[in-house]
């Protein structure tokens, strides 16, 4: 005789499936695994999630003309253009975090990334130097005028451009992570590009363990550590750059000079949230490493300088099992 047993609540709890998704969105790869008893609700969250950042790229992107950002670029310069609550939320933010790393981080980059070309598919060249210094003059976050009141955005120069691919994609990947868990999943990896958010767990004491790659070596890790609900972000001269005349020129400009950071190769930082470690990771990468001070407020972090010396926190080792793979 056959009896039919029902699993009991805590064995639904541990049997987890694996659905993975992954999409090209904001300009790269992204990637999804969730760890669910029921394959629909994961599914159907993962569908979800993807809409919303599909949404904020919507709103945010530079290369979209119906964007947000896109329309401030072309208009605020000459009138205070109004803007949503949520485009104006990050703008604030953005300032913030300019103000508190001193202009390390600065969304009003836009005209000397434009000028470099590395948000377009033409080849990498060096500026001419007049010219760059010339649009150099118009970064500078202070210059970016929020009005609280009725949520709209000024340009107080002619010629003040966005660029918010160093906030965007944190942003991004907090508001799909918000999305995940509003729909009952507590257990997943969400990578978007060199940046990513693990919730959870893999299986029922198994971490999520995360590797970061190597600088100078593309089939190599760099590093491995555990990370658990909270986020990881990659700064690197490794993704997008050019060898020019024996020197590298990458995408991370320092918007004090209007030149790419020289101070590293890569750096890793962990944070609550994705927008925050987006932030840290680009801030820090320009100051380089060795220059990093309790001031900065930064910590949970590893990175290679430009001579490829490695620093980290300790705390890593104990709190996330570092592992590095020098």
């Amino acid at each position: 005789m056959l009896v039919c047993v029902s699993p009991t609540r805590a064995q639904i709890d541990t049997l987890r499936y694996a659905v993975n998704v992954s999409k090209y969105l904001m300009g790269t790869r992204v990637e999804a695994t969730v760890m669910h008893h029921d394959v629909n609700v994961a599914q159907q969250a993962l569908v979800r999630a993807f809409l919303e950042m599909e949404r904020v790229e919507q709103l945010l992107s530079l290369h979209l003309e119906t964007s947000e950002i896109a329309r401030l670029n072309r208009e605020a310069a000459a009138t205070p253009v109004r803007v949503r609550a949520e485009t104006f939320g990050i703008l604030q933010r953005a300032q913030a975090y300019a103000a508190r790393f001193e202009g390390l981080f600065d969304v009003t980059i836009g005209p000397v990334t434009a000028l470099w070309g590395f948000n377009s598919d033409a080849p990498i060249a060096i500026p001419d130097a007049a010219l760059l210094d010339s649009v150099s003059r118009l970064v500078n976050f202070r210059k970016l005028i929020l009005n609280p009141r009725d949520t709209t955005v000024f340009f107080a120069r002619p010629g003040m451009r966005l660029d918010l691919g160093g906030i965007a994609k944190g942003y991004a990947i907090d508001r799909a992570v918000e999305v995940l868990r509003n729909r009952g999943v507590a257990n997943f990896l969400l990578s978007v590009g060199g940046d990513l958010y693990a919730s959870g767990e893999r299986s029922p004491g198994e971490p999520w363990r995360v590797g970061v790659k190597h600088p100078r070596n593309a089939e190599a890790l760099l590093a491995k550590l555990i990370v658990r609900d909270a986020a990881v972000a990659t700064s690197g001269d490794y993704e997008r750059f050019a060898e020019i005349n024996g020197r590298r020129y990458h995408h991370i400009i320092d918007p004090r000079t209007g030149y790419p950071a020289q101070q590293s190769r890569s750096i890793t930082v962990l944070a609550p949230t994705a927008e925050e470690a987006d932030v840290l990771a680009t801030c820090l990468f320009i100051l380089g490493i060795a220059h990093h001070t309790a001031q900065t407020g930064l910590s949970h972090y590893l990175g290679v300088d430009a001579e490829g010396h490695v620093y980290f926190d300790p705390s890593l080792i104990e709190r996330q099992a570092l592992q590095l793979f020098e």
